[in-house]
């Protein structure tokens, strides 16, 4: 039986359903109901009653109410699906200097996400002569097991614009980000094989003047900022990279002069020091001395503009020079100071107590140079009355 209550309540609803979608309209003795509350009560109807849940006009609001809602929220996900697919796989690309746009397919390199316990990205910036490679040797050793950082965007000026005009408009600003992130991928496979402990890896930037102003190269920048990669800008002497060019012109990727010897091929070292020896800087004239100071100079001032880009853009960075990594009258149980401040910041706090002894284990690489400019330079009173009295006869030792 229904009880009297079942039964008022049963009629006020039969009586209003075909008002449901205003709820104004629909009153009960004591207050108004929302739409919500009209729901709950049909419920409650259909479970206590017979006669409610025999109404064919009930059970038509019933379900239209519970499946249309059911069916909004299927659609919703399935487009959402839809369309986070969409996003993965495929951008609208905007050509690169003109209005035009083409829809690009996203291949799995492009879809590459950087992985927290992975290796950590790192770009080491430094211009040729700068002993990038030895530092970068050195330094992945120090953290782990050994890996290499190639130098992707050019090693020379006209390289350099090539590299950036021959980036595709669909990777634009994610050159950097995605070489790192599919470097990183591809040492964490090759860990899983050889069981090898990779803690750093990425890739050297020459930041020349020509192209570093490219818009790629800015918005490159702009992207390593926002994925907190971290920068390592390394410098040297801009005069002991004046003479390592002049003792390699004409060598370039030769056996005679390699770019640079292993610490047990005696020979390699040896001819390297017989072509450093001699070394002439034509500061003959009042011009050509003019022309030497002005390429010191921009060398020299390019060290603080080059850091004053990566502070514009954010980019996680430090400065290291080589003179420091490298001190030859540093003594094996001296702290490596310099060494020590760039592990420090890319998160190796625990080698603290690194000595330069302990550093110079690691070096697979020999040096070649000769630390007395006196000992390099042929003309070596002409080139110290040159640089005296100017701001950069520092750079003299």
């Amino acid at each position: 039986m229904v009880t009297e209550r079942n039964k008022e309540y049963e009629n006020l609803i039969i009586n209003t359903v075909d008002d449901a979608d205003h709820p104004s309209d629909l009153q009960t003795p004591r207050k108004k109901q929302t739409a919500r509350q009209k729901l709950y009560m049909s419920y409650y109807l259909f479970k206590h009653t017979t006669t409610t849940r025999n109404n064919d006009t009930y059970n038509k609001y019933f379900k239209y109410t519970t499946g249309t809602k059911t069916k909004k929220i299927f659609l919703f996900l399935a487009a959402m699906m839809i369309f986070h697919f969409i996003a993965l796989r495929f951008q609208i690309v905007n050509r690169r200097g003109s209005n035009s746009y083409y829809i690009h397919f996203k291949n799995e390199d492009e879809r590459c996400s950087f992985h927290k316990d992975g290796p950590k990205p790192v770009v080491l910036m430094a211009l040729g002569r700068s002993g990038s490679s030895v530092t970068w040797n050195t330094l992945s050793l120090l953290t782990g097991d050994k890996t290499v950082a190639y130098e992707i965007t050019g090693g020379n000026q006209n390289k350099s614009i090539d590299f950036f005009n021959s980036i595709p408009d669909h990777i634009g600003e994610r050159w950097a980000s995605l070489r790192l992130c599919n470097i990183q991928q591809r040492h964490m496979s090759k860990s899983k094989e050889d069981g090898n402990r990779y803690s750093i890896v990425g890739f050297q930037w020459k930041p020349y003047f020509a192209s570093f102003d490219h818009p790629y190269a800015l918005s490159g920048l702009q992207r390593l900022a926002d994925d907190r990669i971290k920068v390592i800008y390394l410098t040297r002497n801009p005069l002991d990279r004046f003479i390592s060019n002049q003792k390699h012109k004409g060598f370039v990727r030769t056996s005679e002069l390699p770019a640079h010897c292993h610490v047990e091929d005696i020979d390699c070292v040896n001819r390297h020091k017989a072509h450093e020896k001699g070394i002439f800087i034509d500061v003959s004239n009042q011009e050509k001395t003019a022309t030497f100071l002005k390429n010191m100079k921009q060398s020299f001032e390019k060290k603080y503009s080059i850091e004053e880009r990566l502070d514009m853009f954010g980019v996680k960075h430090i400065n290291v020079e080589y003179e420091k990594l490298f001190d030859t009258k540093a003594r094996d149980e001296d702290l490596a100071d310099e060494w020590i401040r760039m592990l420090n910041f890319l998160g190796f706090e625990s080698r603290g107590n690194l000595t330069m002894g302990e550093v110079r284990e690691t070096f697979e690489y020999a040096s070649t140079t000769d630390k007395s400019h006196k000992n390099i330079i042929s003309n070596y009173e002409q080139v110290k009355a040159a640089l005296e009295g100017t701001e950069l006869f520092h750079l003299l030792h």
